[in-house]
């Protein structure tokens, strides 16, 4: 068994809706809406769905970029369980040694007055490691570890392309020696072949640091590339949650069977097989009854728009939990990515 190092739990992330003359809460956006999961030292979980699924949501609220509205992050250290929600603010800035992040936008994340250098030692100035020649070194370290020249630390960002940005960025969050990533998004921004480029560096990284990434995107084939367990979110919810593998040959819930059916393939002759779903994205501010994905769903019946399903196991998928939220997870036989 892979050994534990995070628990979320009963997430929740309400955005207040104001209105009126004196701009008062007349309701809420249920960006992420009670959803619990856990992650395992060392491996890739994906989190993936549409825009406004609650996916970057998601991962900023478990390192507390921003506050949950309700919920616990236990994380799992080699000596104690630390709820992350529970820490005071000296106590998580200490802790966010642990727990680093890597942007989407290489262009909007780093600052255009710092240099390289500047950039990459940032976080050990903030937490005061070393002496201004070591945090130096310790950059000339990091850039060729994600595979730029050291010469060049003395530029500035405009002068590097999106995908040495990008590696700017990673070499940023990886400066502390965290134990957990989360990349947002972190290649959408970049050229296709690029992307490959940077993936196969972040898998290379993982296996010489021993990192934990959270990985959050909208593409199926990256997800399918990096990550070893998928977790599909929709309106703020968790409907399918399995092994890459698993969900990509077998998955139980329609929603991903539509997703799954709309991936892209590099053969002429294959004829696309589209599950087109109806209707528009649900909106978060006014969740339908029962189902969240019932009135965009080909197989919902009354039960669906009635009766909440709850994110259980539907059985083990070669060894590896597979959960869903479907009433008929078990019986509609869905298509895979084949």
């Amino acid at each position: 068994m892979a050994e534990l190092l995070l628990e979320v739990k009963d997430l929740r992330k309400y955005f207040p809706i104001s209105g009126g003359v004196f701009r008062r809460a007349v309701g809420h956006v249920k960006a992420v809406d009670d959803i619990s999961f856990d992650v395992y030292k060392g491996e890739t979980l994906g989190i993936v769905g549409e825009s406004g699924c609650g996916k970057t949501t998601t991962g900023r609220c478990v390192i507390r970029a921003i506050e949950a509205t309700a919920g616990r992050v236990l994380y799992h250290d080699d000596e104690q369980v630390i709820d992350i929600f529970a820490l005071d603010k000296e106590e998580l800035r200490l802790m966010r040694k642990q727990m680093q992040m890597i942007f989407q936008d290489p262009y909007a994340s780093l600052n255009p007055r710092m240099t390289v250098q500047e950039i990459v030692a940032e976080p050990l100035i903030c937490y005061n490691i070393g002496t201004s020649k070591a945090r130096q070194e310790r950059v000339r370290e990091l850039l060729q570890v994600v595979g730029l020249d050291p010469r060049y630390m003395q530029r500035y960002p405009h002068a590097f392309s999106g995908g040495q940005r990008q590696r700017i960025g990673i070499a940023r969050a990886l400066a502390l020696n965290p134990t957990l990533v989360v990349a947002d998004e972190a290649v959408s921004a970049l050229d296709v072949s690029v992307q490959a480029q940077i993936l196969n560096l972040l898998k290379e990284l993982q296996e010489m640091f021993r990192l934990t990434y959270l990985f959050i995107s909208h593409d199926l084939s990256v997800i399918n590339h990096i990550c070893d367990r998928i977790m599909v979110m929709y309106l703020g919810e968790i409907v399918e949650l399995a092994n890459t593998d698993t969900l990509f040959s077998n998955p139980k819930h329609p929603y991903v069977e539509a997703l799954l059916s709309a991936i892209p393939r590099p053969n002429p002759r294959y004829t696309l097989n589209r599950k087109a779903l109806r209707g528009e994205v649900g909106d978060p501010s006014n969740k339908p009854e029962g189902c969240v994905f019932n009135p965009r769903c080909l197989y919902a019946t009354e039960l669906c728009r009635t009766s909440k399903p709850e994110l259980v196991n539907s059985g083990e998928s070669g060894g590896n939990p597979h959960f869903v939220a479907c009433h008929y997870a078990g019986e509609l036989g869905l298509m895979g990515a084949g």
